[in-house]
């Protein structure tokens, strides 16, 4: 499995919590622990995809593991919200392993001296840290909560491999996508990219507070790589 396909998995696994919506203003603030299934192919093989969110005493972790006979890769992030209700990264870890190939990237965050430190191997890299900045997951959630009020805009300054990088989306309507779960209107949301032969497309289910049921992505090559929601459990409140 290529290096831009296990990219792609993270991307859409690592944007699943369901966000209960605040009924006055339409804010979604609280994060219930779930489990997620995803179906995925990748040049016709299939992906075993598990994602997880847990609650803990102080904010949240995600765990996400995916599989198959040419490797396997595991990411977890720690996040929390603020006093304002900002979504704050706490830490980020990611392991991969495909083809032997090992790789693993770390993100410590120093709140008290507002700083971000990427690892990867033998180099760091230090980043001074903002309240807008998000993490590798998390700017996924804040796009979530920004599709529940329609004017805003969907732009995000995200930590990214050692570097802040601005990542844009549009919205482009609805469609009907059937999944494991049943069938959704969802909002399509469409990554705003400078090359022009790459796309990818998230579809996000407003009645599952958007979580993503499907995303599709061509590379400049020609290949394309497709997921859909299979089956998600909720904690019960």
């Amino acid at each position: 499995m290529p290096v831009i396909f296990s990219l792609l998995l993270c991307s859409l696994l690592l944007s699943t919590p369901l966000l209960a919506a605040d009924t006055d203003t339409g804010q979604p603030m609280v994060l219930r622990a779930y489990q997620a299934i995803y179906a995925a192919k990748y040049n016709g093989m299939p992906i075993e995809a598990q994602r997880q969110l847990a609650k803990l005493e102080q904010g949240y972790r995600l765990d996400v593991t995916a599989k198959n006979f040419l490797g396997n890769m595991r990411e977890t992030e720690t996040i929390h919200l603020d006093s304002e209700g900002r979504i704050r990264i706490d830490g980020y870890i990611s392991k991969r392993s495909f083809f032997g190939n090992k790789r693993t990237e770390k993100l410590a965050i120093d709140h008290q001296l507002n700083k971000a430190v990427y690892t990867r191997k033998n180099k760091k890299r230090e980043i001074v840290l903002l309240p807008e900045h998000l993490g590798p997951v998390s700017y996924q959630l804040q796009l979530r909560r920004d599709l529940f009020k329609p004017n805003t805009a969907l732009d995000y300054s995200v930590i990214a491999h050692g570097k802040i990088k601005h990542y844009r989306f549009e919205r482009a309507g609805e469609d009907t996508i059937v999944t494991g779960l049943g069938t959704f209107t969802a909002q399509k949301v469409r990554r705003l990219r400078q090359e022009k032969d790459r796309e990818t497309v998230f579809w996000m289910a407003r009645e599952l507070a958007y979580l993503p049921v499907k995303i599709w992505q061509r590379e400049d090559n020609g290949e394309t790589y497709e997921m859909t929601l299979k089956s998600v459990v909720f904690e019960q409140d």
